[in-house]
């Protein structure tokens, strides 16, 4: 029978230490963000709280190099394709440990709050990032009519779906330059029809002007980036540098991947 060191032992308590902690951070997380629709019904509590929450939670992050797969990684060599040596392993995600589909639950970015800024006309749906690395990072929004509100849940369905589609490079252990390429504009339903296979979707380059945005992913001193905060195999914080703000996203899970895809959403 081996016989633990009180250093393993002690290692081992601080470990269960930490998890517990986040564990119950995260529960404080996602029911502040149950009650504020994302963010965008937030009051002034709510966003001190949830603040103040991501803030102790990004000290407690378990990925220290949670860029590992992105292009320009220095971590990407120690991944495995099983998850990282050391400190972050799971079986689950194949590429790196920010590959999936993550989907909003909280954010207090201006650039999305506006969207729901119209009280008359389109509604903010989900709000998800489409991760696949090396390189590609795509930012989705549904956007459905509110008089749709009205209706009980999936009748008369009428979505269009906006993809930003970005190029991505890693500059840091926790940081990821962004080189934004084109917008994509797709109907997805029209009172319950299905217009995936009927109306293809537009999609509009976007023009790269000079100076530093020019050289986007490739250049440091673009300021289209963002810093990865907290990543663990559920949840990701990310911090974008402008025009600013936090975004709190969850990972789909399998099952909810599988459910999008008979559902059209």
């Amino acid at each position: 029978m081996q016989i633990q060191s009180p250093v393993s032992i002690e290692a081992q308590r601080d470990s269960l230490k930490m998890q517990l902690e986040r564990d119950t951070l995260k529960a404080q997380l996602f029911r502040v963000c149950a009650t504020c629709n994302r963010g965008f019904g937030a009051s002034e509590r709510d966003r001190a709280s949830v603040s103040s929450i991501l803030e102790q939670l990004c000290q407690t992050s378990p990925c220290s190099e949670p860029v590992a797969g992105v292009t320009g990684s220095e971590a990407s060599k120690r991944w495995k394709g099983r998850g990282f040596e050391l400190d972050y392993n799971d079986p689950t995600i194949a590429n790196g440990p920010l590959e999936g589909v993550w989907r909003l639950i909280y954010t207090n970015a201006t650039d999305v709050l506006s969207l729901d800024s119209n009280p008359f006309f389109a509604g903010v749906g989900e709000v998800s990032q489409e991760i696949s690395l090396p390189n590609r990072i795509v930012n989705v929004i549904d956007l459905y009519p509110r008089v749709s509100a009205l209706l009980p849940p999936g009748m008369l369905r009428t979505t269009t779906r906006i993809r930003v589609s970005t190029r991505a490079r890693a500059w840091s252990a926790t940081r990821i330059g962004l080189t934004f390429e084109q917008v994509g504009v797709e109907a997805l339903a029209l009172l319950g029809f299905d217009l995936t296979k009927l109306v293809p979707q537009l999609s509009i380059p976007l023009l790269r002007l000079p100076g530093s945005n020019r050289a986007g992913a490739d250049s440091d001193a673009s300021p289209a980036y963002f810093e990865v905060g907290y990543l663990d195999r559920e949840l990701l914080v990310i911090q974008q540098n402008q025009p600013g703000g936090t975004f709190a996203l969850v990972r789909e899970t399998e099952e909810e991947l599988r459910m999008r895809d008979l559902t059209g959403r």
